[in-house]
C-alpha cells in the first residue's frame, strides 16, 4: 500500500513541477502536455520492474488490489457529482445515455458475435465499451 501511495504522490508531484522544468525548452509542450496518468503508468512499470528484479514484488502484491482502488476511485468520483447539475440537465442527457449506452452494447454484442467470440466475454465487452470502460469490465466481471 506504501508503494502505491508513493508512486501516486511521486506522480503527482511530477505532474505539477514538470511543466515548469520544462518551460523555455524544447519539451515545453510537451512538459505542459503530460498529465498524471501517463506519469502514473511510467511509474508504476518502473516500480514493478524495480520489484520484480529484487525479488519482492510477490510479498507486495497482496496489498495491492487493483479493484478495491479503482471502486474505491470511483466512489470518490460519484461524490463530486453535484446534484443540481444532474436535475437540471436530467431529461435530455438521460435520453441521450440511455440510447447512446444502448446502441453500443447491442452493437458491440453483435459485433463480437460477428467475431466468434463467446457470450461471457461478448457481456464483458459490451459492458466495458459501451458505459466507461476499465471499471465497467471489473464491475462486470465482478458479476
Amino acid at each position: 500500500m506504501l508503494t502505491v501511495v508513493a508512486g501516486g504522490a511521486l506522480a503527482q508531484f511530477l505532474t505539477t513541477h514538470v511543466p515548469e522544468w520544462s518551460a523555455g525548452t524544447l519539451l515545453e509542450d510537451l512538459g505542459g502536455a503530460v498529465e498524471f496518468p501517463v506519469y502514473a503508468i511510467i511509474i508504476g512499470l518502473v516500480l514493478n520492474a524495480v520489484l520484480s528484479a529484487l525479488g519482492i514484488r510477490g510479498r507486495l502484491a497482496a496489498g495491492v488490489r487493483t479493484e478495491f482502488f479503482i471502486k474505491t476511485g470511483l466512489v470518490l468520483l460519484g461524490g463530486t457529482v453535484v446534484l443540481s447539475v444532474i436535475v437540471r440537465a436530467a431529461g435530455p442527457a438521460i435520453l441521450q445515455t440511455l440510447l447512446l449506452i444502448t446502441g453500443v452494447f447491442f452493437f458491440t454484442w453483435w459485433f463480437a458475435g460477428k467475431l466468434g467470440i463467446d457470450d461471457h466475454l461478448r457481456a464483458l465487452l459490451s459492458s466495458a465499451v459501451s458505459i466507461c470502460g476499465v471499471s465497467a469490465a471489473i464491475a462486470a466481471a465482478g458479476a
